[in-house]
């Protein structure tokens, strides 16, 4: 392996204690590469709703058909939008499908069968939800652009996260150096074991592939978090902060589909130019 890579494969693993906030109630997270700068984000956790069990208590996502359910998470966002005085009225909810797809908020009526939102716009919010899968927010403090991206292990082998860079990099102008990426709490491959061939394809998207998967009991678990981190390092992003916290092993503080049966709440990243 050459010595150039294998400092970004060194990088991708890094992962690192992110500070907490908490504001009426709600614990967040904020990645320490996207503070101090013209833009407000947060990493959200289950915690500081009034949504009831099994999605208690602060449920941002609608995928349950229950009107109570409905009526919580919108109820929720409100009050995150409060919290970080962002304008509720002007929030991007994209409808998730675990593509591959990146739309710009500007174009709101496009925003079904979404998985990326991005925004050269001040003052409208993007929210995307996860529960295990990989949240990704992207800055570009140069430009004023950002991007949100909700990885699974498809969007993952899709690349989504690349995706997004070159969306930003099309319409907006960044060039990938100048922008700054946070890979936030999700499933680690503690708790994520795959078929060989899921795993195949998240290893063939990266330099040294194989070493972002880990085999447990003839199984391979693979690290989504690192592998994210891995594509946006080598798209040429400087700043790459990854969070230490794996959802499945934090059910008290995370929302995880894969420790709960499924059965579970989203929580979310929301990010908003200022």
């Amino acid at each position: 392996m050459r010595a150039e890579t294998a400092k970004l494969v060194e990088r991708a693993h890094e992962k690192t204690s992110w500070p907490t906030v908490e504001i009426d109630g709600m614990l967040l997270l904020q990645a320490p590469g996207l503070s101090g700068h013209r833009l407000k984000h947060a990493f959200t956790t289950r915690k500081g709703g009034n949504t009831p069990a099994p999605f208690d208590s602060f449920n941002l996502g609608r995928h349950d058909a229950a009107a109570q359910c409905w009526d919580d998470a919108l109820e929720n966002r409100k009050k995150l939008c409060a919290a970080l005085a962002m304008p509720f009225n002007e929030l991007r909810v994209p409808g998730q499908v675990h593509s591959k797809r990146v739309v710009f908020a500007e174009d709101a009526h496009q925003l079904k069968e979404v998985d990326a939102v991005a925004t050269v716009s001040s003052n409208v919010p993007v929210l995307l939800h996860y529960a295990d899968c990989v949240p990704i927010i992207i800055f570009d403090p140069r430009r004023s652009a950002l991007a949100v991206v909700h990885a699974g292990w498809r969007g993952t082998a899709a690349m989504i996260a690349s995706e997004a860079v070159t969306a930003l990099v099309t319409r907006a102008g960044s060039e990938a150096w100048d922008l700054i990426a946070a890979v936030g709490p999700a499933i680690g491959s503690c708790c994520y074991p795959t078929s060989f061939e899921a795993a195949k394809s998240l290893a063939s998207t990266v330099t040294d592939g194989e070493l972002f998967i880990t085999l447990r009991d003839g199984q391979p678990c693979p690290d989504l978090r690192a592998i994210n981190a891995m594509q946006l390092l080598e798209r040429g992003i400087s700043t790459v902060d990854v969070s230490d916290l794996c959802t499945a092993c934090n059910p008290q503080l995370f929302y995880s589909h894969r420790q709960s049966g499924g059965l579970t709440g989203r929580q979310g990243a929301i990010a908003c130019l200022i």
